[in-house]
């Protein structure tokens, strides 16, 4: 599993080496990410490679979301000024997000039918 970490951490920072390498305006980890799908699509990189530690971090992604949950405290204030903003910028992001995630979904599923 720790061969697995270590994959998956020099696959992130080949992506910000060649974000920075090519100026990208694109996050390294995004870049990463897309190294990582490139990999995964080419079979260059086997799901049974990864699977461990992606399990492992899937289970526990919680702890990446705690830092911003604790920083969210510290602007309470913030918070509590422009709380409806916030509520309707949430449910409309929400219902693109959805939206986007279903007709893609859907078309995908169209598209592997065809073949």
């Amino acid at each position: 599993m720790i061969f697995q970490l270590l994959l998956l951490l020099g696959i992130n920072y080949a992506g910000m080496i060649i974000g920075e390498g090519l100026k990208l305006p694109t996050p390294g980890a995004v870049n990463g990410l897309l190294l990582l799908f490139f990999l995964l699509y080419t079979k260059v990189l086997k799901v049974n490679d990864i699977d461990k530690v992606c399990d492992f971090l899937l289970i526990n992604m919680i702890i990446t979301f705690l830092p911003a949950g604790v920083r969210l405290i510290d602007s309470l204030n913030l918070l509590q000024e422009s709380f409806f903003k916030l509520i309707i910028l949430l449910i409309i992001t929400t219902v693109l997000t959805m939206a986007v995630t279903a007709l893609s979904v859907d078309f995908l599923i169209k598209r592997r039918d065809k073949k």
